[in-house]
């Protein structure tokens, strides 16, 4: 319509958004499924310390790209076994790391573990920081809630990633907490 001249760089930029906005959409409909209890999740036995060693390799790239080192205590020596859906606990886990990404500093560092806890698996991802407050802690995993400052729709989500996160660790039974 003549508002935008057509170059590559436009295009690449409404592409860029055309991009976001699904991804959004497809974080609400997970979102409002896991809500309705309508999520599925297909769970069969599976190695836990061995798919976080995974999504861990699957970032490594790009958290040394941005000089975050990676300090892991995730046993390779031994299976870490439970009853769990690969696919949701790979998308937990990327989220969270993806998070690490965007809002850990520039040459901090991010220690990931797994252990034993009361008969369940624990597992710490830590970054480096900056740090969430102390007084928005508790809203971190609320639908919608971003903590201002560090966090904005320049450089992250619409917040309802860890959101979803939460919804799949309690539908294993689980808790998340931030810290």
């Amino acid at each position: 319509d003549g508002v935008r001249e057509a170059t590559p760089q436009a295009v690449g930029a409404l592409h860029a958004e055309v991009m976001r906005l699904g991804r959004l959409v497809d974080d609400l409909y997970e979102l409002s499924l896991s809500d309705l209890g309508a999520l599925t999740y297909r769970r069969a036995e599976t190695d836990l310390a061995g798919l976080l060693r995974q999504v861990v390799d699957a970032y490594r790239n790009d958290l040394a790209g941005r000089g975050i080192r990676v300090e892991e205590d995730v046993p390779a020596d031994r299976p870490f076994p439970a009853f769990a859906d690969p696919d949701r606990l790979n998308q937990l886990f990327s989220n969270l790391l993806e998070n690490s990404l965007k809002y850990t500093e520039e040459g901090g560092r991010l220690k990931v573990r797994i252990a034993r806890g009361n008969g369940k698996a624990v597992v710490d991802l830590e970054d480096s920081g900056p740090g969430v407050p102390e007084a928005e802690l508790a809203r971190l995993f609320d639908r919608l809630y971003r903590v201002e400052g560090s966090r904005s729709r320049a450089t992250g989500g619409a917040g309802l990633g860890l959101a979803i996160c939460r919804n799949i660790v309690e539908a294993h039974g689980g808790t998340i907490a931030a810290f």
